[in-house]
């Protein structure tokens, strides 16, 4: 199973059964612990030695549930039974030690660090960084770079012999050089040779934040100062800004070339599209018939919500689209590097408020190289709350260790055992900071000598992270249950997978057996082997009818019926079935050649060349579906294995007080 189906899967399951906080107890069940106090918790099931209590269901339930209306009984048997189900497989996942797997320790690790990032952030910077960036979204920079490569690590003399070269090429741009042609003659950027280091326009988020700084920091016509990123040194030339558009969702009819000499070829398809549109034509029925771009071309040609600034959308295709003037507008033909394209506007959204936005651009931030500022005002805040001291530090570093960095690059070094800084009551010794170094320093074959201090501050930040990220769950109650959450959801996954999706998949012979046992949900209704043909008018439409009636193939009808229009006739042949699809319903289901009712202007018409009767589907011809059920089988099989295992115990009095008669 692939690593998307994996995730997939996996939220599935939280969404089914709520994001849940698990704290069953390991006590043997005894009548006594009934407790019928309302003011105390009350026992609602149990499953082999432990107890589920009231309050543990209800907060569970109560995330999973929508409005603020008491629950109803069915609402609460219906969650009963999943909550069941649920706890039954996570045991079962802990009975067999999944939880000590190094593949689930690592996979919940990862999920660890991005469920603990909320909590290592400072809201002051955080607001002041998602209200920049908002603001710097309703505009778009039309910018150019020119790059002299100089790597984080590289010698002073080499990043000095930089920043000297790219003040050179600044000074001859200021003294009145066009940039492009500078770009072009030096920058190392490989794809300055061909644009002149033009970037087109962008806006917040689409380049590296210090990069996104210099590009709207400095005025229109200028060339910034010098920014460095990891890259190496930037100038930023700035041709243009302007307001953003907003968003806007367009439909498209495309048709394809694939070489020079198809451009006219396919401009006259295209045209004849055109026209059709032009005379009336239903623009979802010409999509269907004529559109190329078989990712869109079943649901009306639609895109997903573009912008001006929208990358891997051809400029030309934005600009156009930006021109039409109202919902419904087509426009002309256009030809971009995938085909010949006609636009039309579906809808237009300008920019969002900042309060619908707040929450989209702070997640965003929270992964932007933006979120850097925020971690210096956490470190310096986290340095006082747990209260980190320097001991031997950076003087420490400078003075013995330097000269073995280049060592610390392949291999930890074991250190003197001196200490280094200190963290509450833990000791940081030079052992941690070669360990640190040998696991983050670059792999590059520069000195490093020169960067100790930047090397033993990075160093510094991370272990303060570190320290206050073991503490989250002593420290904040809902980080420790969201953490409970996710082990659960995860092992529950995991098991499931092995016990029913992979093995479903894997078993052909389970699945053989189970389809032969099952033969009789398998079957095909009476069936028809068709031609589906529509034309373009009436007229198209007699032609086509009375070739079909002569028992002419399709290669030849679609030969003589589009000598003279493309699109005049188009056919789908297919085998249907007459109970799952309406167009047969309109006709008998025998031989011949029948017309279909004119609908939104299409003219259409039906050949039935065989009828196909019922027959039993073979396993090949229905694998998805069989496959499914067999998925089913196997989970219900497996809950009453589990029932066995670990006997079920509903507490109904109980139950009942949960919920409203």
């Amino acid at each position: 199973m692939n690593t998307m189906i994996k995730v997939v899967n996996f939220f599935a399951l939280l969404l089914l059964l709520g994001t849940f906080t698990i704290n069953a107890q390991n006590v043997t069940i005894s009548p006594n612990q009934i407790n019928e106090d309302a003011n105390q918790t009350f026992p609602i099931f149990s499953y082999g030695d432990k107890i589920v209590y009231d309050d543990e269901f209800m907060r569970v339930f109560n995330k999973n549930k929508q409005g603020d209306s008491s629950p109803t009984k069915q609402e609460i048997e219906e969650y009963l039974d999943l909550y069941v189900k649920f706890k039954l497989k996570v045991e079962q996942a802990y009975r067999l030690k999944m939880d000590t797997l190094p593949s689930f320790m690592k996979e919940l690790a990862g999920y660890r660090k991005q469920l603990a990032q909320p909590y290592l952030t400072d809201k002051t910077v955080t607001d002041r960084l998602i209200k920049e960036a908002y603001d710097r979204g309703r505009y778009e920079v039309n910018a150019s770079h020119l790059l002299i490569n100089c790597s984080s690590d590289a010698k002073p003399a080499d990043t000095l012999s930089a920043y000297q070269k790219i003040l050179g090429l600044r000074a001859r741009i200021k003294n009145g050089e066009k940039f492009e042609e500078i770009a072009k003659a030096y920058s190392e950027d490989p794809s300055a040779k061909n644009n002149s280091g033009v970037l087109g326009y962008f806006t917040s988020f689409q380049m590296i934040y210090s990069f996104e700084n210099a590009a709207f920091n400095t005025p229109v016509g200028e060339v910034s100062l010098p920014i460095r990123t990891k890259y190496g040194y930037h100038l930023v030339y700035v041709s243009d800004k302007r307001e953003s558009m907003g968003d806007m969702k367009v439909a498209h009819i495309m048709i394809k070339y694939y070489n020079p000499s198809q451009i006219d070829s396919t401009k006259e398809r295209i045209d004849a599209v055109h026209n059709k549109l032009k005379d009336g034509g239903d623009w979802a029925t010409l999509v269907e018939k004529f559109s190329e771009d078989y990712n869109t071309n079943s649901k009306g040609g639609e895109l997903s919500w573009i912008n001006r600034t929208t990358p891997n959308i051809p400029v030309e295709f934005k600009d156009v689209a930006y021109t039409l003037k109202k919902d419904g507008d087509i426009s002309d033909p256009i030809k971009t590097r995938f085909g010949w394209h006609i636009i039309k506007r579906i809808e237009i959204k300008p920019i969002a408020s900042f309060e619908e936005r707040k929450e989209f651009i702070r997640r965003k931030v929270e992964r932007d190289s933006r979120s850097e500022l925020n971690k210096e005002v956490v470190v310096a805040r986290l340095k006082q709350e747990n209260n980190f001291q320097e001991v031997s530090g950076l003087k420490a570093v400078r003075d013995s260790f330097s000269a073995d960095l280049l060592q610390a690059r392949y291999k930890k070094q074991k250190g003197s055992g001196i200490v280094l800084c200190k963290i509450g009551d833990r000791d940081y010794t030079d052992s941690y900071f070669f360990g640190y170094v040998a696991t983050n320093q670059s792999k590059s074959n520069k000195s490093l000598t020169n960067a100790v201090e930047d090397i033993y501050q990075a160093f510094v930040k991370q272990i303060n992270l570190d320290y206050e990220e073991g503490l989250l769950e002593e420290k904040y109650e809902a980080f420790k249950n969201i953490m409970q959450e996710y082990k659960d959801g995860i092992l529950l996954f995991e098991l499931t997978d092995k016990k029913v999706w992979s093995r479903a998949v894997r078993d052909t012979l389970g699945l053989q057996t189970f389809y032969d046992q099952n033969k009789e949900n398998y079957i095909w209704n009476k069936r028809a082997d068709v031609d589906i043909f529509s034309c373009s008018d009436s007229k198209a439409r007699k032609l086509a009818m009375k070739l079909a009636k002569k028992a002419k193939s399709t290669k030849e009808i679609l030969n003589r019926c589009n000598a003279n229009n493309p699109i005049a006739v188009t056919i789908d042949s297919k085998i249907i079935e007459k109970s799952k699809d309406p167009l047969l319903e309109k006709i008998d289901l025998e031989k011949g050649v029948y017309k279909i009712a004119e609908e939104s202007q299409q003219f259409r018409f039906v050949r039935i060349n065989d009828i196909l009767a019922p027959t039993q589907k073979l396993l090949d011809e229905n694998r998805g579906a069989i496959t499914s059920d067999y998925q089913n089988y196997l989970e219900a099989s497996w809950i009453e294995d589990l029932k066995n295992k670990f006997p079920i115990q509903v507490y109904e009095d109980n139950v009942s007080r949960l919920y409203n008669d």
